[in-house]
């Protein structure tokens, strides 16, 4: 996949050691590259809010002793105070109290249902109460609807790191009439997406009537971290690779995060020339109170395989600017938007025959849109979808085909420029279809339409969501696609006394990759696909804020170019 420009300048020497390097490197080279093993992005996930909204009280008003046994018959109910909006369900209950003679306790039960039918509606914070009053036969029933509101928000109990930034994000709903459930949980989700926090929150009924005191009650961690290790990769970068991460939480109190990930081959992991070394670093801070954020981050990425018969040295860096905005935001829906700018530099250098020869060298500046969606269905299972447009630019220093061309060290890609067009999907649905078993099923696509795209930029469907009998970074094209399914059958297990969620499970993928402008070693296109057992074990330690799993699988891989694999694969994390 190395472009065959020809070198204009340079000794006749490095053009012959170049020449060499590209008949010896081996298509499986593709895989070991620095661009290839490194992910997409490091920034850490969101956390759903892991407390309640408690209400406390009971709702509605509870009969007196003995309304039962006494009967009324109303002439008619004035609801004073009514949602407009509610229409359907006021007349609902005006017909069920003025449909003849009732016992006196259903004007009580009616209330009680009216109240919950307006909470069911999103407004949670409405009450329904009986006045005072003196009611005969034949008399008109006064009902009222007090349109509730966040009299009070309490963050007595948060620590003074995050206290200013819950404030802010909960501020809006201070005051505010006609708020419905959707209202409450944006901005309680929002709060509780602040880094290092676990919220829990209540409310309680106000000293003025309709009035809510919300109270906020959050589990806080100002350092925050992960190890983890996993045997995806390649045997020339070592096989086995350790990683870490670290985060700093609102270490200037406003709701920000820095953080730090590596991960590595042992083999020289402090050398100039480590076998297999990614070091990335950032931070995300919010823009205000609306949801909005920004995340700068940093990487650098090395590989230098052990392949004597063609030895090479592989280094890619990213710089990325990113704009996030949760545009819905709920319990059951959240869609997230985002902007990206991507600044990446890749090349490869073989370092065989007593002097290091440049193999190519791209350096890409790329516009990413992306929008992400995930669903809670009413039966618990769990989808979501993901689509990303990104369009190469020929600006801030980005090296164009043109470029190369003059300079003796070609692009990463016969035909490829900097400026391309791709788009990615991906969606991904889990559910239970019993008590016993679970189904985990996946896709994911990339389109180059029709035309080639840097090494950077191929999709690999090897790893562990996709045909992970697979080398991690193999299997790469300008356009692929991927399918995957699990069943598994989870069930507690107790081991030494500790709670442990313990799943084994079966899995089959398929997937197929195409390359643009083939070389005469490379295939214009290859379908694979795997099946295997494995196990997941998952440590239950009731914290919000630890978390272990062991995955151990086995899996055998078909492909149409090169020989099938038969791999085992045990990945591992703990989160602190």
């Amino acid at each position: 996949m190395i472009s065959s420009t020809v070198p204009k300048r340079g000794a006749a020497a490095r053009a012959i050691l170049i020449g060499v390097a590209i008949a010896a490197l081996p298509m499986a080279g593709l895989s070991q590259t620095a661009s290839s093993v490194t992910p997409e992005s490091f920034r850490p996930d969101l956390a759903p809010l892991g407390g309640r909204i408690v209400f406390s009280g009971a709702a509605g008003t509870t009969a007196p002793p003995g309304a039962d046994e006494i009967g009324i018959t109303l002439g008619g109910v004035v609801l004073e105070g009514a949602f407009a909006e509610l229409q359907e369900v006021n007349e609902a209950f005006r017909a069920r109290l003025t449909r003849g003679r009732i016992p006196v306790s259903e004007l009580f039960e009616a209330t009680a249902a009216l109240e919950a039918a307006y909470a069911d509606a999103g407004f949670v914070l409405a009450r329904v109460v009986l006045p005072q009053q003196s009611l005969a036969d034949g008399g008109t029933l006064r009902v009222t609807v007090v349109d509730g509101f966040v009299e009070t928000i309490d963050t007595s109990n948060a620590p003074p790191e995050v206290r200013a930034r819950l404030d802010r994000l909960t501020a809006p709903l201070l005051g505010r009439t006609g708020l419905q459930l959707r209202d409450l949980e944006r901005q309680l989700l929002l709060a509780g997406d602040t880094p290092g926090v676990a919220l829990n929150t209540a409310l309680a009924t106000g000293e003025r009537p309709g009035g809510t005191v919300l109270s906020l009650d959050p589990e806080f961690r100002g350092v925050t971290g992960f190890v983890g290790f996993d045997n995806r990769l390649p045997d020339e970068l070592d096989e086995v690779a350790l990683s870490a991460g670290l985060e700093l939480n609102s270490p200037l109190s406003q709701g920000e995060t820095f953080y730090v990930r590596t991960s590595f081959a042992p083999h020289g992991v402090l050398s100039s020339d480590p076998r297999y070394r990614v070091v990335a670093g950032g931070f995300v801070v919010p823009l205000g109170g609306s949801g909005l954020s920004f995340n700068a981050e940093f990487t650098h990425s090395e590989t230098e395989p052990d392949d004597d018969d063609a030895p090479t040295r592989s280094l890619f860096e990213r710089q990325s600017f990113r704009l996030l905005y949760p545009y819905i935001r709920s319990r059951s829906l959240n869609v997230t938007t985002q902007i990206a700018i991507d600044r990446q530099q890749d090349s490869q250098t073989f370092i065989g025959g007593g002097a290091d020869s440049d193999l190519y060298e791209d350096q890409t500046t790329v516009l990413r849109a992306s929008g992400a969606l995930s669903f809670i269905h009413a039966d618990d299972s769990f989808s979501t979808a993901n689509v990303v447009l990104s369009k190469g630019l020929d600006i801030w220093g980005a090296r164009s085909l043109e470029d190369a061309a003059g300079s003796g060290v070609g692009l990463s890609r016969e035909g490829a420029d900097a400026d391309f067009t791709k788009i990615n999907a991906s969606f991904s649905h889990s559910r239970r279809l019993s008590e016993l078993f679970t189904l985990n099923a996946s896709a994911r696509l990339q389109w180059s339409f029709g035309d080639p795209l840097p090494t950077a930029e191929l999709i690999s469907i090897s790893g562990p969501s996709d045909l992970s009998a697979f080398d991690s970074g193999d299997l790469r094209g300008d356009s692929g696609w991927s399918v995957r399914a699990e069943m598994a059958s989870p069930r507690p297990v107790t081991l030494g006394g500790q709670e442990f969620g313990f799943a084994p499970y079966a899995f089959v993928a398929a997937g197929g990759v195409t390359l643009e402008q083939p070389t005469a070693e490379e295939f214009s296109s290859e379908s694979a696909y795997a099946y295997g057992l494995g196990i997941d074990l998952n440590l239950n330690t009731g914290s919000r804020f630890q978390a272990g799993s062991i995955r151990l699988e086995i899996g055998k891989g078909e492909r149409d170019h090169g020989p099938d694999n038969t791999r085992v694969s045990l990945s591992g994390n703990y989160r602190f």
